[in-house]
């Protein structure tokens, strides 16, 4: 088993190393689309999100949700809405959690993403924040502490849109 977790870990790396790469390249040179390597990052993030969500107090707030149905359907056809989602997570969520090896993975493969997200759909930047991602930002402040908690309890429900959104 330690062997099997080893070898993913490894695999993720190389993973991420090779998307890095492909993100360092010259802005003259166009990202390439690649949806197999996207799915291989997002299945190995849910071993990775398992991890740290353990690490973490549990999300004891039932009655409210961060992620709503409506913001999956503007994730889905909403570029800005995307970026700006991804980018929550990394600035406002995964900053504040301590240093750790599955901290950083998740931050590293977020952004990953989110490049090469662009680079099979492309769009216009945003400067303004999306309305949804704007009520989910003042939820999310509104709980405080507890906030970080249950968005990263939360990733149960990103995760599946990310897959959802590179298998379409």
């Amino acid at each position: 088993m330690k062997v099997y977790s080893i070898f993913r870990s490894v695999h993720f790396l190389v993973l991420l190393c090779l998307f890095i790469v492909e993100g360092k390249k010259s802005p003259t040179v166009k990202h390439t689309c690649r949806k197999g390597l996207l799915s291989q990052v997002t299945e190995n993030l849910y071993i990775k999100a398992t991890s740290l969500k353990s690490s973490v107090p549990k999300d004891l707030i039932k009655n409210m949700r961060l992620l709503k149905k409506t913001t999956k359907t503007l994730f889905m056809t909403n570029c800005s809405v995307r970026n700006q989602l991804l980018s929550f997570y990394v600035k406002n969520v995964f900053s504040h959690l301590g240093v750790g090896s599955d901290k950083l993975y998740i931050i590293s493969a977020f952004q990953v993403l989110q490049v090469n997200m662009n680079a099979c759909l492309p769009c216009a930047p945003y400067t303004r924040l999306t309305s949804a991602v704007k009520n989910l930002r003042k939820a999310f402040l509104k709980l405080g502490e507890k906030g970080i908690y249950k968005a990263i309890h939360e990733l149960d429900i990103l995760l599946p849109w990310i897959q959802e959104y590179i298998q379409t």
